[in-house]
């Protein structure tokens, strides 16, 4: 049996887009036959270990910072003792995600440790990220930038592969060094993000987004947008910007609801009941948000960044407008708001798409095959 250890920053019981990905990713492995350890951050005070969808988890002592956005290791007795537990195991793979987390940094150092023991293992990176990152604050910004000029660009070429979600992610690693790239797509379970045959629908014409609340995520471009229109904008997600979000919704007299983070069934119940959904990001690699709603057949406004023109690569598939035109995406809300009709056509193109492109069952094969 091929064993692997998975590397994620967070990952269940927490909510999004890429621990949605890292467990999705663990538990389909693990269903192919192939021994899954996850080691991860314990920022929830939750078991430091458990298994979990045939998944053996265990957790690292951490410290969270920038409202529990990055994780940094406790290097104490603690960690010592369960690091050094897992470095004991024969592991075929070790697979890590986004280069900018902590963890993949460890994964890079780990692999290293256990390719001296057992040369055939392999260094499997998963890049989630096709841009440096942006932040409000331009320090973070260069910081970021920094870190990308040497650790990311050392675990990019550490990596005996790095997976890249979307076409734009494998051009960023190539360009950072990365010396073998592949491109297997971000991908979501189609038979569970299905429309339902009798849809529950607002009163309200409702727009809503669903990812982390954060600068780079551009919701507060969505929020100006909506000043005026009589709309309803419901928030999914959760992250440091909220309360400001919320503050400049209330300023600018948008009609806004932020659900916080919710699991996967409300997710799904907050998607069927919307009118449109939009993605006004400023960075994506491929939008795990976009495929869930666009699942569900809702129409899709997107920002033109990463990998999201793979996904919406018509205008009969969804829109997309230029990241931070905020005119333009209030102009395409507009359109799609009074055009019932465009948006019917819309979500059929998109789930259409997206069964056949963007579903596990075609995508986790690729995978299992770089073990």
């Amino acid at each position: 049996m091929k064993r692997a250890l998975v590397l994620a920053a967070h990952f269940h019981p927490f909510k999004g887009g890429l621990e949605n990905f890292a467990l999705d990713l663990s538990a389909r492995l693990a269903q192919r036959g192939i021994k899954i350890d996850v080691l991860t951050f314990n920022l929830t005070n939750s078991k430091q270990e458990e298994v979990y969808k045939l998944i053996s988890i265990y957790r690292l002592p951490c410290l969270g910072i920038l409202g529990g956005t990055y994780t940094l290791p406790r290097i104490n007795k603690e960690y010592k003792k369960l690091v050094g537990r897992i470095l004991t195991n024969d592991y075929d793979a070790v697979i890590t995600n986004t280069r900018f987390f902590t963890t993949s940094y460890l994964g890079m150092v780990y692999a290293g440790k256990l390719k001296k023991k057992k040369n055939s293992t392999k260094f499997i990176h998963v890049e989630h990220g096709n841009r440096h990152v942006i932040h409000k604050n331009p320090l973070v910004t260069v910081l970021a930038w920094l870190y990308d000029q040497t650790i990311g660009r050392k675990i990019f070429r550490k990596a005996d592969v790095v997976v890249g979600v979307s076409k734009p992610c494998a051009a960023f690693a190539e360009k950072l060094g990365a010396k073998k790239t592949v491109v297997i797509h971000n991908s979501i379970d189609t038979a569970f993000f299905r429309p339902a045959k009798k849809r529950k629908k607002n009163k309200e014409f409702t727009i809503i987004y669903v990812g982390r609340l954060i600068y780079a995520k551009g919701v507060q471009d969505l929020v100006e947008a909506c000043r005026g229109l009589e709309i309803r904008l419901v928030v999914v997600g959760d992250g440091p910007y909220r309360e400001q979000l919320a503050e400049m919704a209330k300023k600018k007299k948008v009609k806004a609801l932020f659900r916080g983070s919710l699991g996967r069934e409300e997710i799904r119940e907050e998607l069927s009941k919307s009118d449109l959904f939009v993605n006004p990001s400023y960075s994506e690699g491929l939008p795990t948000s976009v495929l869930e709603a666009g699942a569900l057949g809702l129409p899709v406004i997107a920002s033109n960044v990463g990998g999201t023109r793979e996904i919406i690569s018509t205008e009969k598939t969804g829109l997309l407008f230029e990241a931070g035109n905020k005119e333009e995406l209030r102009k395409k809300i507009i359109f799609l708001k009074n055009n019932a009709e465009k948006r019917e056509e819309l979500g059929r193109s998109i789930r259409k798409r997206i069964v056949r492109e963007f579903d596990w069952e075609t995508n986790i094969k690729k995978f299992g095959d770089l073990i």
